[in-house]
């Protein structure tokens, strides 16, 4: 085992309110790596931090390289217009091939400075967040096929 480097202690969990999909452009820290959840509302979503077991999740992603608005804007190009680059909104797409109306965005933009953890970090919180909803609902997110 390497010494020198201290263990690093991992951030608490706590996602952004729901937003609508529409003006995801508003997330705070959107320009970080992260996880996110799309949630699919027929009412106005609850308030408060984003419960990531909600039974109106159909997707969780995950950006380690690149900022949390430029995936969720490929997402958007995938689900909308069709384009290649996002497979969540592809299956989006093939499942709902709605407008995107009522759909809403939480994230969890991650901050740890180590990209090696901070990249493990993500992958595996978005793993960690599927197989918690596999557990609670007995079914994957509708638009997580893999």
């Amino acid at each position: 085992m390497s010494q020198g480097k201290a263990k690093a202690t991992l951030p608490k969990v706590k996602f952004t309110p729901w937003i609508r999909w529409k003006k995801r452009d508003k997330i705070p820290d959107s320009n970080k790596p992260g996880v996110y959840a799309l949630a699919k509302f027929r009412n106005r979503p609850p308030s408060g931090s984003a419960d990531p077991l909600d039974t109106n999740i159909i997707y969780f992603g995950e950006t380690c390289k690149q900022g949390l608005s430029a995936r969720l804007n490929q997402f958007n190009r995938s689900a909308f217009n069709g384009k290649a680059g996002h497979a969540g909104g592809i299956n989006y797409r093939e499942t709902y091939g709605d407008e995107g109306l009522d759909l809403y965005v939480a994230t969890y933009p991650v901050s740890i400075p180590d990209e090696t953890l901070g990249s493990s970090f993500i992958r595996f919180l978005e793993r960690k967040l599927i197989l918690d909803y596999v557990r609670k609902w007995q079914n994957r997110p509708k638009c997580n096929l893999k």
